[in-house]
C-alpha cells in the first residue's frame, strides 16, 4: 500500500490533492446534432433538456464518454480495448470494482441556440434496398438542435501526485484535442454526420493547492465562470495548457511518446449538384410548398444519413454482381454499413454493429431554391387527377465537400470502396427523392488517403489518375474480386 494511499484510508477516503487544473472553451455544432430526451409530445425522438426550464442538456457523462472513446482509438486503434492510460484518466470502466475513481470532471453544458433559430424537426424512414422505396411503419420524427447551436465547455483534472502530473495532461490533451480538430461527434447518427462539434476558445487556469494563495484562489472562483476574462483564449488547447504548465518538459517528453494507432481510409468529395435535388422536409410555413429541400441553421444541406442510404444501395448492387460465386454480397455490406436489424428477425445470433463507414453532413454553397408546380395523370384517361396539384421547392445547382471514413479497412473493402467512388464521381448513385425524373444527380472531384502511408491520391473529374494511383487502386479492386467467401459472422473462411 503505497503512501497516498494509507493517507486516505487514515482519513476517511479523501483523496490528497496538489493541483486542480481548470479547462474551459466554446463548443460549437458543426452539424445538426440530437441528444437524447423523453417527453410526451407529437415528435417520436425528443431532445434532452434540464428539468428547471427546459433549455436543452448535453450531459457530462456522454462527452465523457465521447473522450474516454477518442482516447481510447487513438492509444489502441479502433475498437481496440481501453488502455491503462485511458483508466488512468477517466477512472474503472463499469463492472471494474478494482478500478480508481476519475481525476477527471466533465460538466454539464446548457444549450445557446443561435439568434432566430429554434429547435429543427427531421424525419427519418427505412428503405427496402431491393424496391428502393419506403418500408411501411418506419418512418419516425426527431428534434436536433440546429448547426451554430454553442455549450461551454468546462472540464476539471484533479492532480494528487506531482510527479503524475505531466501525464495525466498529456492523455487530457490527446482526448480533448479530437474535440479541438473536429474528430469527435457527439449524439445519435453520429456514423451519418449528426453531431459534428468543434471547440474554440480555450483557457485553462492551474489553481496549486500547495499553497494557501492556491486554495483561496480555487474555492472563490465563480462557479458559473470559473476563469474570469482575464485569462487569455488561445486556439488550441495545447497552447492554452502550455501558458500555465509548470511541467512543459516532462509534458513533451510524454506527448512524444504518443503514436496515433488509428488505421482509416479517408476520402474528401469536393460534389457538384447536375440539376435539382430534393431531400423532402416538412414545411413549417403554411405559406410553403407541399415539399421543400432539407435546411439545417436556415441553410440548404446535403444529409449524411441520404447520402449513406444512396451508397448502400449501390454498394449492395455492386457487391452482389462481383461476389456473384461467392454468394456473400450481403454480407460484404453489412460489413461496411452495419446489419440492417428486422423485427422479424428478433431471434437472430446477429447482433447490432456500428457502421465502419463514417459519411458527414455538407452545407450546399452556390445552390438556388426553385419552385416548381406539378400534376398527377390518371394512367387509364391521361386527364389530370383531381385535388392532385402540388408544389415542391428543390435545390437547383450548388457545391458540397463530404468526407468519407473507412475504419480499420482491409485491401478488398477499399477495393469496394474505390469501386463505390467511381460510381458516385461519374453521377451514377442519384440522392433524394424524385430521382426517376433526373433529380439527385452528383458529380466532382476527390481526394483518397489509404492507411498506413499507402498514399494520397486525387481522382479528376474525368475520373483519370496517376499511374501510380492506378496500380494501387488495381491491388485494392483486385483484392476484393478474389477475397475468401465470408462466414454468416462476416469474417472471411481461411
Amino acid at each position: 500500500m503505497n503512501a497516498n494511499l494509507a493517507q486516505q484510508n487514515i482519513a476517511g477516503g479523501i483523496r490528497s490533492m496538489v493541483a486542480r487544473w481548470v479547462i474551459t472553451g466554446e463548443m460549437r455544432l458543426e452539424t445538426a446534432a440530437h441528444f437524447g430526451g423523453e417527453a410526451k409530445t407529437a415528435v417520436d425522438m425528443t431532445v434532452l433538456r434540464d428539468p428547471r426550464d427546459g433549455t436543452p442538456l448535453l450531459p457530462g457523462t456522454s462527452l465523457a464518454g465521447a473522450l474516454r472513446s477518442h482516447l481510447a482509438d487513438v492509444l489502441g486503434g479502433y475498437r481496440s480495448s481501453e488502455s491503462k492510460h485511458g483508466a488512468a484518466l477517466f477512472g474503472g470502466a463499469r463492472g471494474d470494482d478494482a478500478g480508481s475513481q476519475s481525476p477527471l470532471i466533465v460538466f454539464d453544458a446548457l444549450a445557446q441556440l443561435p439568434e432566430h433559430l429554434t429547435l429543427e424537426i427531421r424525419d427519418g424512414v427505412a428503405i427496402d434496398p431491393t424496391t428502393g422505396t419506403a418500408e411501411p411503419h418506419k418512418k419516425f420524427d426527431f428534434e436536433v438542435l440546429p448547426a451554430g447551436t454553442r455549450f461551454p465547455l468546462r472540464v476539471e483534472l484533479i492532480i494528487e501526485e506531482s510527479q503524475r502530473e505531466a501525464f495525466l495532461l498529456g492523455l487530457l490533451m490527446t482526448a480533448l484535442s479530437g474535440l479541438a480538430e473536429g474528430e469527435i461527434f457527439l449524439g445519435m447518427r453520429r456514423s451519418r454526420g449528426l453531431g459534428a462539434v468543434r471547440v474554440h476558445q480555450w483557457k485553462a487556469l492551474r489553481h496549486d493547492l500547495t499553497t494557501s494563495q492556491g486554495w483561496l484562489g480555487w474555492l472563490t472562483s465563480h462557479h458559473e465562470e470559473p476563469i474570469g476574462n482575464g485569462i487569455p483564449s488561445y486556439a488550441s488547447v495545447a497552447d492554452a495548457i502550455r501558458r500555465v504548465c509548470p511541467c512543459g518538459e516532462a509534458l513533451d517528453s510524454f506527448l512524444n511518446t504518443i503514436r496515433d494507432k488509428r488505421r482509416r481510409m479517408e476520402v474528401e468529395l469536393d460534389l457538384e449538384i447536375a440539376g435539382d435535388l430534393l431531400v423532402r422536409s416538412p414545411a413549417t410555413d403554411p405559406r410553403a410548398p407541399d415539399a421543400v429541400h432539407l435546411c439545417s441553421a436556415g441553410k440548404p444541406i446535403l444529409p449524411g444519413t441520404g447520402f449513406a442510404g444512396a451508397l448502400r444501395t449501390q454498394a449492395l448492387r455492386i457487391a452482389r454482381l462481383v461476389r456473384q460465386v461467392q454468394g456473400d454480397g450481403e454480407l460484404w455490406i453489412e460489413r461496411l454499413f452495419g446489419p440492417r436489424l428486422e423485427e422479424e428477425d428478433q431471434n437472430s445470433q446477429k447482433g447490432p454493429a456500428a457502421s465502419k463507414l463514417r459519411i458527414t453532413e455538407s452545407f450546399i454553397a452556390n445552390g438556388l431554391p426553385r419552385r416548381h408546380t406539378r400534376i398527377a395523370i390518371d394512367r387509364f384517361t391521361g386527364g389530370v387527377v383531381k385535388g392532385a396539384l402540388f408544389e415542391e421547392e428543390v435545390q437547383a445547382g450548388g457545391r458540397c465537400a463530404l468526407r468519407l471514413e473507412l475504419r480499420n479497412p482491409s485491401d478488398a473493402e477499399m477495393g469496394l470502396m474505390l469501386l463505390l467512388l467511381k460510381d458516385v464521381l461519374s453521377g451514377e448513385i442519384p440522392v433524394g427523392g424524385t430521382v426517376s425524373i433526373g433529380r439527385g444527380l452528383l458529380g466532382g472531384t476527390a481526394w483518397v488517403q489509404l492507411p498506413d502511408r499507402q498514399g494520397n491520391f486525387h481522382i479528376a473529374k474525368d475520373l483519370t489518375v496517376e499511374e501510380e494511383a492506378r496500380k494501387v487502386f488495381d491491388e485494392k479492386i483486385k483484392a476484393f474480386h478474389t477475397a475468401e467467401p465470408l462466414t454468416a459472422q462476416g469474417e472471411e473462411t481461411s
